[in-house]
């Protein structure tokens, strides 16, 4: 390793990968950093997954651009996914790196039954996310026509302009109002039937609006086992059933490493 390198660390798995990342290194996959092969790190019966990477890229100012941190962090989520796919990981944060070697055995020799036991608990499940989307119109019309204080209030609206207006704007208020009251009755039964199936489950946060596309009204994550995978999917098709009337779009993505299920580690030192 040059002496103005550092060791970057991917995700922590069982030796089971070892093989896997071998064969990928002599393929020539490359990490975060382009010019360095990916390897491996043993500890007992743990692997680190890491490669080499210079230290002094990894300042603020490039930490804060995305054209620097965008193909960087896709090559770090490549890595993992690749491991995933023959053992439990557990990932870490992209820009993690150690100084050396040395340092990194030590943070392995430090949280090994903690990583362990966070492997363990991992093995045969993923990371699914759901995402649910509202056409805002046609929910409105759907709770304008279901609920009998707005339904009523719409059929009595006066005739004259002025006081037409006035009362049209209450009324639209009181939709908005029982709009976002409906929206989250449906996140937190979706969230309540499809926790039931998984093994885990977190409220995500949401990810910013595509000009002209459906607004995300809610981005929950589930960890969830291969063996409950058709049981998890029945229960999403009967969300999907229950609400697309109403306009709800839901969205199923992964599978992930599990980002938001893992061990917590003490802070990670350079």
């Amino acid at each position: 390793m040059r002496e103005d390198n550092a060791i970057y660390l991917y995700c922590l798995a069982r030796a089971e990968s070892i093989p896997v990342i071998d064969d990928l290194a002599r393929q020539g996959l490359r990490g975060v950093d382009e010019r360095y092969p990916v390897s491996s790190l043993e500890h007992d019966d743990l692997v680190a997954v890491i490669g080499e990477a210079t230290l002094g890229e990894f300042h603020e100012e490039n930490l804060r651009t995305l054209d620097w941190v965008g193909p960087r962090a896709w090559r770090h989520e490549q890595v993992v996914e690749m491991v995933m796919r023959v053992s439990p990981v557990l990932p870490v944060k992209f820009g993690t790196i150690f100084r050396s070697r040395t340092n990194l055995a030590a943070f392995l020799s430090r949280h090994a039954e903690t990583i362990s036991c966070g492997l363990e608990e991992l093995r045969g499940k993923t990371e699914w996310t759901v995402k649910g989307y509202l056409d805002e119109e046609l929910a409105r019309l759907r709770i304008s026509a279901e609920n009998p204080a707005i339904s009523s209030r719409l059929a009595q609206l006066p005739s004259t302009p002025g006081a037409r207006y006035l009362a049209q704007k209450r009324v639209d208020a009181l939709i908005e109002s029982e709009l976002h009251a409906w929206t989250d009755r449906a996140k937190c039964a979706a969230y309540g039937a499809l926790t039931a199936a998984a093994s885990n489950a977190t409220d995500l946060n949401l990810l910013p609006h595509v000009e002209g596309g459906e607004p995300m009204v809610f981005h929950l994550g589930f960890l969830v086992a291969d063996a409950g995978m058709r049981d998890f999917c029945l229960e999403l098709d009967g969300q999907r059933h229950l609400y697309g009337e109403h306009g709800l779009r839901l969205e199923l993505h992964g599978p992930w490493p599990p980002h938001h299920f893992c061990a917590t580690l003490a802070p990670t030192p350079a």
